[in-house]
């Protein structure tokens, strides 16, 4: 599964209408409708977070996920095909159903970045609780992977 062509259209700015997104870390950022995103089941730790905006960060495979209920939450987010070499994730028919997909084409799955607090430390990501996102549709869900090798802290150089 590749994330490169179900996320186009969080990266076409010019692509029907557009909103202003809050967000007290990244400002206000004009981006397109289509990039609003609705996770019925929330994430994991924020039940309650519901409709989030994808927002391109400026660097190949890395996102930002604002949330449109509380500006002050914001995930960064990063492509894991292109910065881990064998990572895959199968979608469950329950997935599948919940996501709206009709084919592998019509999921991205980004992961959720930790960054350093300082020192040496390097950045992590959570390949275990990938976000899978249908652009298409409009709607995300977290997934829980099972333990294939891959965990929720796991470097990487962005």
């Amino acid at each position: 599964m590749s994330s490169n062509a179900a996320l186009a259209l969080a990266e076409q700015p010019g692509a029907g209408s557009s909103i202003v997104v809050r967000s007290e870390v990244l400002g206000d950022v004009t981006i397109p409708a289509a990039s609003v995103l609705s996770f019925p089941s929330g994430l994991f730790g924020f039940p309650e977070c519901r409709r989030f905006a994808l927002v391109p960060s400026g660097r190949d495979g890395m996102y930002w996920l604002q949330s449109l209920e509380h500006s002050a939450l914001v995930f960064l987010l990063a492509d894991p095909f292109i910065f881990f070499d064998g990572y895959s994730v199968e979608l469950g028919a329950s997935d599948r159903r919940d996501l709206c997909a009709q084919g592998a084409d019509d999921v991205a799955v980004l992961a959720i970045v930790t960054l350093p607090r300082g020192g040496d430390a390097k950045p992590t990501a959570n390949l275990q609780g990938p976000l899978a996102l249908n652009m298409v549709m409009g709607v995300g869900r977290q997934l829980a992977v099972p333990d294939g090798g891959w965990g929720m802290r796991c470097e990487f150089e962005p």
